[in-house]
């Protein structure tokens, strides 16, 4: 125990140090204090994530099967240093082929691919940490938190005047804070997603460079590999956003122009060949969920591959994923809070329809925001049409709801709110 406790102390006191070396330059976006409090912040909370969902809540361990897991890669990383970079990543044993089963929700080495990629960071962290969880916990939201400070970083670049709202949406949002804390894929995921979103705001609102682009090919590299639906909903972004940046007049038009030609594209691949008809394998990947079993269980009505099924799921899928859990549903901590979430974004709406912001018509033309919404949107949608588990949906959706939340707080009055009284003496400072 006391050993635990020193390696664990060394580490954070290393972070803190980096971090405060990172405080020192001009450009970084945080002070020292509120990025040292933000990182102690989600350590805790990926600490209470692990001990949690050990010895509290019987609903999901796969944060400790993971670690578990990852202590045998551990042991072999020891042993066999070579066979530990080539073991699992070569394919093996798969009877589809690799490269047209990307898609694929069983025998597939793509789909496997993503645990491998898991295990195989959590096994290096292990190699510091001497296989202890909780210090671990310390390496994986190092680099969550990375993903956090680039979208602070955007949004801190683009909308100075909101910069203290923007300081305690993405740090400081309790859900997001606790789905993206613990020891699993939702965090990294997370991460590349805020990566991403920044690369694409400096490509097309500041200044492309190639750095920017091998950056943004390599994340979206990633992100293919941990959810690959996830990295195609950044297609119509990736389309639409240099449009309206050269047709600022017209930035929602041209947004729900490209929304609507990716979705007949979506559905034009029903005519390629089975491992790349996206209708099929999203209707496939619904199966594998409907074949699992849980006490949070949606009624939710099958996917055929065909674009009549998609219409008929189409209002189901928005009400698990905007309105579930109902107050009689929630009977658990965790779905509470959940039911609180679902209340307090509509709330917000209420909000933003009652006093909306000024210049409302210019907002809403904004292509960063419409980017953020678009993002979010798919992948809600998405969640809705696949995951018939309630506790799932909720995992989910969490990394997506700050994007949302953000929007909401975009459009609603608080323009002469939490502005910063050095914000007019840094009018004059060029934000990199």
């Amino acid at each position: 125990m006391l050993s635990w406790l020193l390696v664990f102390l060394f580490y954070i006191t290393l972070f803190v140090f980096i971090i405060y070396i990172l405080s020192l330059k001009k450009t970084f976006a945080l002070s020292f204090k509120e990025t040292a409090f933000i990182f102690i912040i989600k350590i805790s909370a990926g600490c209470f994530y692990g001990y949690f969902f050990l010895h509290i809540s019987q609903s999901d361990h796969d944060t400790w099967l993971y670690h578990n897991e990852a202590l045998k890669q551990y042991a072999l990383l020891k042993t066999d240093t070579l066979h530990f970079f080539l073991n699992d990543i070569v394919p093996k044993g798969y009877k589809s082929n690799p490269w047209t089963s990307v898609f694929n929700s069983n025998d597939s080495f793509a789909k496997d691919l993503e645990i491998v990629l898991l295990l195989k960071l959590l096994a290096l962290f292990d190699l510091l940490s001497g296989g202890r969880y909780y210090v671990n916990v310390i390496f994986y939201n190092a680099i969550v938190f990375c993903g956090s400070y680039y979208l602070f970083k955007a949004l801190r670049n683009k909308y100075p005047d909101k910069r203290k709202l923007w300081l305690l949406v993405i740090f400081c949002f309790p859900p997001l804070i606790f789905w993206t804390s613990g020891i699993r894929k939702d965090g990294l995921c997370f991460a590349i997603v805020c990566g991403l979103i920044y690369q694409i705001y400096a490509s097309f609102e500041i200044k492309s460079s190639l750095k920017n682009i091998i950056f943004s090919l390599i994340l979206l590299c990633l992100l293919f590999l941990f959810r690959n639906y996830t990295a195609l909903s950044f297609v119509p972004v990736l389309i639409a956003y240099p449009l309206s940046v050269k047709n600022k007049k017209y930035n929602l038009l041209i947004f729900v122009m490209v929304i609507a030609f990716c979705a007949i594209g979506f559905f034009l691949t029903t005519f390629l060949p089975e491992s790349f008809n996206l209708p099929l394998k999203m209707a496939e990947r619904q199966q594998t969920f409907l074949n699992l079993s849980g006490k949070s269980y949606l009624h939710t009505n099958s996917l055929t591959g065909n674009i009549s099924s998609y219409i008929k799921v189409f209002f189901q899928a928005l009400n698990h994923v905007f309105i579930r859990p109902y107050l009689n549903e929630a009977k658990g901590l965790l779905y509470i809070f959940s039911f609180c979430e679902v209340v307090f974004f509509f709330l917000l709406i209420l909000g933003m329809i009652i006093k909306p912001s000024t210049e409302l018509r210019k907002k809403i033309n904004d292509p960063f925001i419409l980017s953020l919404i678009i993002i979010a949107f798919l992948n809600y949608i998405i969640i809705g049409y696949t995951v018939p588990f309630l506790g799932a949906i909720v995992r989910y959706k969490a990394p997506f709801e700050i994007l949302f939340l953000i929007v909401f707080i975009y459009f609603q009055k608080t323009d002469s709110l939490f502005k910063q009284k050095t914000f007019e003496k840094s009018k004059a400072f060029k934000f990199k």
